[in-house]
């Protein structure tokens, strides 16, 4: 504010005290005037004591100057006090306006040029108040005629609405503008509010897009889909969910969900919209649907919940057809339960392995020998071993994509066949399914009829031998007894002719035995008494047990009864017994000894309440272990070393006494004894019926 407004505000500020110098100065000056024209007595005097006339005149005056005065200073300062509330309106308003957050622009309404703009509208526009104030609206935010103003006009009135407006740079902004017609500087002015909506304009289309986008989405989606709201009525639906129904979608909007494509959860407990509506979460749900043509389809149904934008509450439902993939589930687990039965009840061991030794599957034969043992690796459970076996057949059978056959025999004496079948998982990894086959009685046949061969060759040639050897023999004994017949008694020669006969009658003896066991008699069975078929048998093998030195004691009772047998089969159990009781002996004493002794017993028993014949072969050898007394029995099981025996003796000697009604059994201490007993049935008062019996 300059010096000349300051003094104005001043006086304006103090009119009392002016008025109060004018009654002064207007004292003086009276009192000046009386003295000097009137010659009216001294001028002090005139001043303090005036006349009495001149004195009300002169309070006349004071009185009318001072209410002049203090009148005159009331409506100034009243005036003051306007003009300051105009002020400060003024600057409250031009505050809002440059405060206020949209963009501001007053335009005069005859000449339609902008006097005002706050920084916001200069923003909007990119200007500056040098290039803005001052000019035709019309030219510079929208460059069209006064008359084609989209926004400005007396007739529009005020309101809100949209429109489009151009930067300086040449940039369209579309902007949501409010007008109205205010008093500005003295002269009507249109006011218009201006918001940039630039950027609700994107998101709107981004959201018709987002819209537009997800509709497509909704319509083609391959699985059935309705929008159900709060009361059960369907919204919408999509075009597969009224294929998979069948009926139009004209026919199921507005309808209730309850009545199209229901269901065997409706109106229960199990509504899935009611879960939903209820704030669960709903993952995959299997229903069952009823078509329009009354034809039942099975769907896994996804429901959510949703919001829509006028704040409703609904359900969006998705319908996936698996019908033909349950059908196919149906019958893959149809298929796998049969296979399960079959492999579960099979009469061999089956399993499928890993291609890390681990038998993922085990049907019932199988988890018996493998009991609860988890993981089980093939290894541990077939070829009881801590690590893979060196050449696997399971893993040949992988690489070579080919079956794998293999024999394993076991510490208990059994043989087993594996075969490796490889095949691909529904994971895609290589698996191998394993059959285990017991193969010990076939191998024992196999072995037996082999041996049955080799003895069948081996009595064909002692036959031939015998023959060969039994007329020399008869020439001999002849030839001994003539020169024995010749010569006395006394001579020398007439002894050794003597023991020449004796000796060739031994070996005329031991040919017949061999005749007699290398005999084939087609499987018959005859009466036949066991101590001459044991007699017989040590005649044969009397020499190979005294060779040893080997003890032998025998204990044969006088009256056993006969026994119905094959003596070919009876003889081959009785050498099998006494060459293991050879082998036990001569492993415990290598040399001969008093103590090397091999005891045979004959006598009469009782089994099952019936007259028997008991032998049995005590010798006192090795003996055999605990663990493997109940093993030398099976097929294949041998405590020899490898070449000494084959494990098929006792066996094929169990089976032969069995076949016959008799009983076979095995009493050991290791390292102190072994018993072999056999009960064979005997004739007792005609119990036997003489049924192809011949009288040997």
């Amino acid at each position: 504010m300059n010096v000349q407004g300051k003094t104005r505000e001043g006086i304006h500020n103090h009119l009392v005290w002016v008025g109060v110098g004018f009654v002064l100065l207007y004292w003086f000056l009276e009192s000046a005037l009386h003295n000097f024209f009137f010659d009216g007595g001294p001028f002090l005097l005139h001043i303090i004591d005036p006349e009495g006339h001149e004195l009300w005149m002169r309070l006349i005056v004071v009185v009318l100057v001072m209410t002049f005065s203090l009148y005159a200073q009331k409506v100034v300062t009243h005036r003051r006090k306007i003009e300051q509330a105009l002020v400060e309106r003024d600057k409250d308003s031009q505050q809002i306006l440059e405060n206020n957050p949209a963009a501001i622009i007053l335009v005069d309404c005859e000449s339609r040029v902008v006097t005002y703009a706050n920084h916001k509208a200069l923003d909007l526009v990119e200007s500056t108040p040098a290039m803005l104030l001052g000019q035709k609206c019309h030219q510079q935010l929208c460059r069209m005629g006064r008359d084609d103003c989209p926004g400005l006009g007396p007739e529009r009135g005020s309101g809100i609405s949209e429109r489009e407006i151009l930067t300086s740079s040449g940039r369209v902004v579309p902007v949501l503008q409010s007008q109205t017609i205010v008093q500005y500087q003295g002269r009507p002015h249109f006011l218009e509010a201006l918001f940039d909506i630039t950027l609700q304009k994107q998101m709107q289309q981004d959201l018709r897009q987002a819209h537009a986008e997800l509709n497509q989405i909704f319509q083609t989606a391959t699985v059935g889909m309705r929008l159900i709201d709060h009361d059960f009525n369907i919204i919408k639906v999509n075009d597969a969910f009224s294929k998979l129904s069948g009926i139009a979608p004209e026919e199921a909007i507005g309808r209730k969900c309850y009545d199209v494509f229901t269901g065997n959860m409706c109106h229960t407990s199990d509504c899935s919209l009611q879960k939903v509506l209820a704030g669960n979460e709903l993952s995959d749900y299997e229903v069952s649907k009823n078509r329009s043509d009354g034809s039942v389809v099975i769907c896994n149904l996804t429901a959510a919940r949703f919001e829509a934008s006028d704040g409703t509450i609904g359900v969006v439902e998705a319908f996936k057809d698996i019908t033909a993939f349950k059908r196919i589930q149906s019958e893959l687990q149809s298929e796998r339960d049969r296979l399960h039965r079959i492999l579960f009840h099979q009469f061999e061991m089956v399993g499928i392995v890993s291609p890390g030794f681990i038998l993922e599957y085990r049907n019932e034969l199988l988890e018996e020998l493998t009991g609860d043992r988890q993981p089980a690796y093939c290894y541990e459970v077939f070829c009881n071993r801590s690590t893979p076996c060196e050449n696997c057949l399971m893993q040949q059978a992988l690489v070579a994509d080919t079956i794998q056959r293999g024999d394993f025999d076991t510490v208990s004496g059994s043989s087993f066949q594996h075969t490796y079948t490889p095949f691909v998982d529904t994971n895609g990894q290589k698996k191998a399914l394993i059959s285990r086959r017991d193969i010990t009685e076939a191998k024992a046949s196999m072995a037996s009829a082999i041996s049955s061969e080799r003895l069948a060759a081996l009595g064909e040639l002692a036959a031939g031998v015998a023959h060969e050897i039994n007329n020399p023999i008869n020439g001999i004994i002849n030839y001994a007894q003539i020169l024995a017949n010749k010569t006395g008694k006394e001579l020398q020669l007439n002894e050794i002719a003597n023991r020449v006969i004796k000796e060739g009658d031994r070996i005329a003896a031991i040919v017949a035995g061999l005749l007699s066991f290398a005999r084939q008699e087609n499987g018959g069975r005859n009466l036949v008494s066991i101590r001459d078929l044991l007699q017989e048998l040590l005649t044969l093998t009397g020499a190979q047990i005294r060779k040893d030195g080997i003890q032998l004691a025998l204990d044969m009772a006088d009256d056993l009864p006969p026994v119905l047998a094959s003596p070919q089969e009876i003889e081959r159990v009785f050498l099998n017994i006494i060459n293991n009781s050879r082998y036990a002996l001569n492993e415990k004493f290598p040399h001969s000894t008093d103590g090397k002794k091999l005891r045979i017993a004959i006598d009469t028993a009782v089994i099952d309440g019936r007259s028997s014949v008991a032998i049995g072969f005590e010798d006192n050898g090795v003996g055999i272990p605990p663990l493997l007394i109940e093993k030398v029995m099976n097929p294949f099981f041998s405590t020899k070393p490898p070449g000494k025996g084959t494990g098929l003796g006792l066996s094929i000697s169990k089976r032969i006494i069995e076949n016959h009604g008799g009983r076979f059994s095995i009493e050991s201490v290791d390292g102190d004894y072994t018993k072999v007993t056999i009960q064979l049935p005997a004739l007792q008062d005609g119990s036997l019926h003489p049924t192809d019996i011949t009288l040997q």
